[in-house]
């Protein structure tokens, strides 16, 4: 009898957790290691998953890098068809199934050239909705032409708005969003502990690797047009004229890989130059690098950038990195028309006097320490959905 009435309390615990649990749906195009994709990760590590836990909808049947974890931390992936614009109004429809079959009482879309189709489908069925931006404006005025003509409508879909920086937030919702009361800056949050620069450490890593005596100039990054690579490349070879002892460790993959692998081997630097590949230990390799270069187009706010700053290196970056990525004094912010020459001249300046620190204070001071943020965000889901009448 004491065995069947244990049983029972078990069971009636595990229903109770499962109705108190709040599962939101995030909606991305693949769990790639990449700027949105790891700050989502960083966030669900994060959340008290007793409390909200996240399944993600993506569009790739691609296993994704982050998938195995995903399940492990007790998520679903549910795969929607790629989305090839001509294919629009077959995935409208392939929305408007899967919210009937799975009800979510919020969504979290990270805002894509779908965005507007996806919410409208689950706000039909009663669901909180959520637009995040994680970029501003492309350079390329195709791209944002295309990308506006799917995703303006999400401004009239969404129930708010969140970005990773005002700019982001700005770019893709517009000032008057931007000034309401439903929109938000999320700071795009880490988990600084990790990061956090001692000697020690530093010099372990270059004993490792074998570069004990090398002036290592980092990048992470995915290998896309906005991150000029090319220019990275550039700043590297004026450096390693002056510095023979330099070398350049690029993290990341992407379209424009052996493009620049290519541009490499035309510049005979085949052996001064590393490429990493995918990584899984970006704390290390911040540790392990001297200069972190960030030359990009655009960026949404660039979480590679805090990254950095939090592992204490000297960081340079575009003038096109929002000015809330910069959180300690160790930044410099160049114009790119300055060119390679004169960014070179400037690192090698700066660094020669250069005494890193521990920069842990600086984060969690700027707001930028995942666990405040993901706390945040998980309290922000638990009142919508009290609030969301429709639920």
């Amino acid at each position: 009898m004491l065995h069947i009435l244990l049983i029972l309390v078990i069971f009636i615990s595990r229903r109770g957790i499962e109705r108190i649990m709040l599962r939101v749906l995030q909606v991305i195009g693949k769990m790639d290691r990449a700027g949105a994709e790891t700050i989502i990760m960083n966030i669900y590590r994060n959340i008290d998953r007793s409390k909200v836990q996240f399944d993600f909808m993506v569009f790739s049947s691609e296993k994704g890098d982050y998938d195995d974890e995903i399940l492990q931390l007790g998520g679903n992936i549910y795969r929607m068809t790629a989305f090839k614009g001509y294919n629009y109004f077959r995935l409208c429809e392939e929305f408007r199934k899967f919210f009937e079959k799975y009800p979510y009482k919020v969504v979290h879309g990270h805002i894509g050239s779908l965005a507007p189709a996806y919410l409208k489908a689950a706000k039909k069925r009663g669901a909180y909705t959520i637009a995040h931006s994680h970029a501003t404006k492309s350079n390329r005025k195709l791209e944002n032409f295309i990308f506006n003509i799917f995703s303006y409508r999400v401004r009239y879909i969404a129930n708010y708005f969140f970005a990773c920086s005002k700019q982001a937030g700005i770019d893709r919702f517009g000032n008057k969003i931007i000034n309401s009361e439903r929109f938000e800056v999320v700071n795009n949050a880490i988990d600084s502990e990790k990061y956090k620069y001692t000697l020690e450490r530093h010099e372990k890593l270059k004993k490792k690797y074998g570069l004990e005596n090398k002036l290592i100039i980092g990048h992470v990054g995915r290998f896309s047009p906005e991150k000029n690579h090319k220019f990275v490349i550039d700043v590297f070879e004026e450096i390693y004229i002056k510095d023979k002892k330099s070398i350049l460790m690029l993290a990341g993959r992407g379209i424009e890989e052996e493009s620049i692998k290519k541009y490499v081997s035309e510049k005979c630097l085949e052996k001064q130059v590393m490429f990493l590949g995918v990584r899984n230990d970006i704390p290390d390799l911040m540790n392990l690098f001297d200069v972190f270069l960030f030359p990009s187009f655009y960026e949404g706010l660039g979480i590679v950038g805090i990254e950095a700053q939090a592992a204490g290196l000297p960081c340079f970056f575009s003038e096109y990195i929002p000015d809330e990525a910069v959180v300690t004094k160790h930044v410099w912010k160049q114009s790119l028309k300055k060119g390679a020459s004169k960014w070179a001249d400037e690192i090698i300046k700066i660094i020669s006097g250069f005494q890193r620190e521990n920069s842990k204070s600086n984060i969690v001071k700027a707001g930028y320490d995942i666990e405040n943020i993901a706390n945040e965000l998980q309290c922000f889901y638990l009142n919508k959905v009290g609030e969301n009448k429709d639920i």
